[in-house]
């Protein structure tokens, strides 16, 4: 078993705080240059006056948050500097830490970006626009159009991380970019193409096609592994999402915690105080969906892309419950067709696994 580094843990306890946040943002409208104490007692205040607001599982989080502040005064005196707050796209915010660092966090999958996970997972290429942060304030963006494997939504996440560094003159500060769920992809995605990050934190973030990766190998060149040694993957024990696609973050990097609600939430894995649940191996159900998701990733890019788009617009329509980001669409016959060739791939695991207990047996 992988076992994190101290310093390493305390960090990363720090920025599942943030991220934690990110899903309570969108209760109340928050004001920048508020510490992180100032913020929960506003959500705390709020929850009194309109309980209605809160669900299970935001009171779960807001209970967390409030233990932290009461124990970790550099989380509490952190201050929200920036952020980007939309219920169907990016919800994403900048901090300023005690000692002057910076973190930039991304939230999970919004209403409507079911869709776009399918796509990062196609391995079908798509044109891009990004934005290139500038140290030269004269000249801060540098747009540039060329076409690989990212999403919209990827992209999205990368200018917005270009835009707030511009915005703010950041320069010379420790920059750390973290990310649930779809948000962790989104960090690592920034990790490997921006130079400017120290490290990325990976809350069971969903991995990429063998193309993304591929692509990021031509693109990066010597600068590929020496950015992937900056990505630290956490996953709750059973979690089902990290697995999927190929792993970006290197494998001894990534670390595995004990699960409580055995959900996908970044709470699962966080105690009432806001520190780690303790950590142990890969639960037996994460590497059954990895082993899915594997073969389901060495299909060809036109016959994966109606598993992986099929798949993601099911949850779209059962999730999602609103309009899709970037006018994202998959037809009722992908759909079926995708459901339908991942269904195969499942059952035929199920039969394998049947059949190799009855010979161990």
């Amino acid at each position: 078993m992988n076992k994190l580094n101290n310093d390493i843990l305390k960090k990363a306890e720090i920025e599942a705080l943030f991220n934690l946040y990110l899903y309570l943002m969108n209760i109340f409208t928050p004001k920048t240059k508020q510490t992180m104490q100032e913020i929960v007692w506003e959500l705390e205040v709020l929850q009194e006056e309109k309980p209605d607001k809160y669900s299970g599982r935001d009171v779960v989080k807001l209970k967390i948050l409030k233990n932290a502040i009461k124990n970790n005064d550099f989380f509490a005196t952190s201050k929200l500097k920036d952020f980007a707050c939309s219920e169907n796209g990016l919800t994403a915010a900048m901090f300023i830490k005690p000692d002057n660092s910076i973190s930039i966090a991304y939230r999970g999958t919004g209403c409507g970006e079911w869709i776009d996970n399918g796509e990062g997972l196609s391995g079908i290429a798509e044109e891009n626009t990004y934005m290139t942060y500038g140290h030269d304030s004269a000249k801060p963006f540098i747009h540039t159009v060329f076409r690989d494997y990212a999403t919209d939504q990827q992209v999205e996440a990368l200018n917005w991380f270009n835009y707030i560094l511009s915005k703010h003159k950041v320069q010379n500060s420790k920059i750390t970019v973290s990310g649930h769920s779809k948000g962790g992809n989104k960090a690592q995605f920034i990790a490997m193409k921006s130079g400017d990050v120290d490290f990325c934190f990976s809350f069971d973030g969903q991995g990429f096609s063998p193309e993304a990766i591929q692509s990021m190998k031509n693109i990066m060149s010597t600068q590929h592994q020496n950015r992937r040694k900056k990505i630290y993957s956490i996953c709750a024990d059973n979690d089902y999402v990290n697995v999927l696609g190929n792993q970006l973050p290197l494998v001894e990097q990534t670390y595995y915690f004990k699960s409580i609600s055995g959900i996908h939430s970044l709470e699962s894995i966080l105690q009432k105080d806001g520190t780690f649940n303790p950590q142990c191996e890969q639960g037996k159900l994460s590497v059954y969906v990895q082993t899915i998701s594997e073969e389901i990733m060495s299909l060809s890019p036109f016959v994966r892309q109606y598993a992986t788009l099929g798949i993601m617009n099911i949850f779209q329509k059962h999730l999602g419950k609103c309009e899709t980001v970037n006018g994202d669409a998959v037809s009722i016959e992908k759909t079926i067709a995708g459901i339908s060739i991942a269904a195969g791939i499942f059952l035929n695991h199920l039969r394998k696994s049947k059949k190799d207990t009855f010979i161990i047996n």
